[in-house]
């Protein structure tokens, strides 16, 4: 028969396994933690897993904000919502969009990033009053060159260097705008275009990007004398809208990250514009935009607006996205295909 020592509390036997248990049971658990967030399931899922929890920001945010891969390295990133379904983009440059799932389920992407450079994931639903706050940053870092170059931005540098605020009241557009006769009609313009003077700098995209509509307009005035002020209205709104570029893409990043604050439709109207502190700009007013400059929207789209709610987009947009936005933009002012 086999005896063994029975449990006696207080007895110095006993407290010595009882110590050797809690001890056990100390140094186990997390080295199991360990094994299987290192060893098991990078066997079982892939190299690189993180697991991100999404939350408003009221309560958190994102759960890790912060992931940092090197180069080369494939990580694949597992969002979960934890309080209300959460979409997300990752970019900038990406491409990535995926859609909001319900508690308990997994959203998952597989990246991998061929260059150092930081990028960001964020929440595409609007899911409280700090939605703009639910950002998350993918640093990633090249072991060969620990101090990657940074990457300016050739439109903002030339802003500064011209002197241009983009937070002064002159870009406000609550606070100044031009009347104008009618609203103005880039289809009328197109066929008023041909029978005018147009100067060589206007026909040129970076020259329009640089100065304003209402400039443009006194350029055409007084190349052409006598012409209806509302007539060459309509060719500024010609001139300003690219009917050849495809805004498909613009149209959708417009309406996933632009229309709660400024409209559907750019009035404005936003179902967020009243929570905001600063009244979001109506795009769709031609008077307001009349007095934009597009460096200006670009820049302030990139940056944000210093002492307004609007968040800064450059860590999620490349320039060329940007570019295409403010080209959205200035379609909504002058309705490519309006009357």
């Amino acid at each position: 028969m086999i005896e063994s020592d029975p449990l006696v509390i207080g007895s110095e036997g006993s407290e010595q396994r009882i110590r050797r248990v809690l001890l056990l049971n100390f140094l186990l658990l997390p080295a199991l933690i360990i094994g299987y967030q290192f060893f098991v399931r990078p066997a079982l899922f892939g190299p690189g897993v993180v697991d991100i929890h999404a939350a408003t920001a009221e309560s958190g945010g994102f759960t890790p904000a912060y992931v940092q891969v090197q180069v080369g390295q494939t990580v694949r990133l597992r969002f979960s919502p934890s309080d209300m379904p959460h979409g997300i983009a990752i970019g900038p440059g990406l491409g990535v969009s995926l859609p909001p799932v319900t508690l308990g389920l997994w959203n998952e992407v597989a990246l991998r990033f061929d260059k150092a450079g930081r990028y960001t994931y964020a929440c595409t639903t609007w899911c409280s009053p700090n939605h703009w706050r639910m950002r998350g940053t993918i640093d990633v870092v090249d072991p060969a060159n620990p101090q990657p170059v940074v990457e300016r931005d050739a439109v903002i540098d030339a802003l500064t260097a011209e002197g241009v605020d983009i937070d002064a009241a002159l870009h406000e557009p609550q606070l100044l705008r031009v009347e104008l006769a009618a609203q103005p009609s880039a289809a009328r313009g197109a066929a008023l275009a041909a029978a005018l003077t147009i100067p060589p700098d206007l026909r040129d995209e970076s020259t329009r990007q640089r100065i304003t509509p209402m400039l443009a307009l006194d350029l055409l005035a007084a190349a052409n004398p006598g012409a209806a002020a509302a007539d060459l209205t309509d060719v500024v709104a010609y001139l300003w809208t690219d009917t050849r570029a495809d805004l498909t893409t613009a149209a959708v990043i417009y309406a996933t990250n632009c229309a709660y604050c400024h409209g559907p439709s750019g009035g404005g109207d936003g179902f967020q514009a009243a929570t905001l502190a600063v009244q979001p700009t109506a795009f769709a007013d031609a008077g307001v935009m009349f007095l934009r400059r597009g460096d200006v929207l670009y820049a302030k789209i990139r940056r944000g607006g210093m002492g307004t709610d609007m968040p800064n987009f450059g860590v999620l947009f490349t320039p060329d996205e940007t570019w295409a936005l403010v080209r959205y933009l200035w379609s909504l002012t002058f309705a490519r295909s309006g009357a």
